[in-house]
């Protein structure tokens, strides 16, 4: 199947949404779009190429920060002693109907390429994701995510990482 990733707008159709967390269908339906307008976090969808605009998966982004005593030992050197930018994936989910089609490879790629024009113009060490429960947290250390060392849910991976993922 094709998707369209394009920002969250009142045409795409989100209220079946069904990830199977309450939470993550919560926040698309309820808050995506008003946060997106506030400039909170901005929120993509996929939507199928042809059809009705129903959303089938979604992730929102804003930025974040990692301080330096956080990150592992062995990723420390040549870093400054403060804290550095990075993009957070604040929720990523693909309804029951997507799960296992590989739609969340394919928006996390495409949130990969957003990273990646976005360090171009300012400053990203890395992208940042509180993984929601083991299940998502196995998701993203396939792709590289390291495990932060305060929080074994809160991952980076960085910008350089990205680059070889997404080339």
């Amino acid at each position: 199947m094709k998707w369209i990733f394009c920002p969250i707008d009142g045409s795409v159709n989100k209220e079946n949404f069904d990830c199977g967390i309450h939470e993550l269908d919560d926040y698309l339906k309820k808050y995506a779009k008003q946060n997106d307008k506030k400039g909170v976090a901005k929120t993509f969808v996929a939507i199928p190429e042809e059809g009705e605009k129903i959303v089938a998966g979604y992730y929102s982004v804003s930025m974040d920060k990692i301080e330096f005593e956080v990150i592992p030992e062995n990723y420390k050197k040549g870093l400054p002693r403060y804290p550095l930018p990075a993009m957070l994936i604040g929720k990523l989910a693909v309804d029951k109907s997507m799960q296992g089609t590989g739609l969340g490879n394919k928006l996390l790629i495409e949130c990969f390429y957003r990273a990646v024009n976005l360090s171009s113009e300012i400053g990203i060490f890395a992208v940042t994701v509180a993984a929601i429960n083991e299940k998502a947290k196995e998701f993203y250390l396939k792709y590289g995510f390291i495990p932060l060392v305060d929080n074994e849910f809160t991952l980076f991976i960085p910008i350089k990482t990205i680059l070889t993922v997404v080339r």
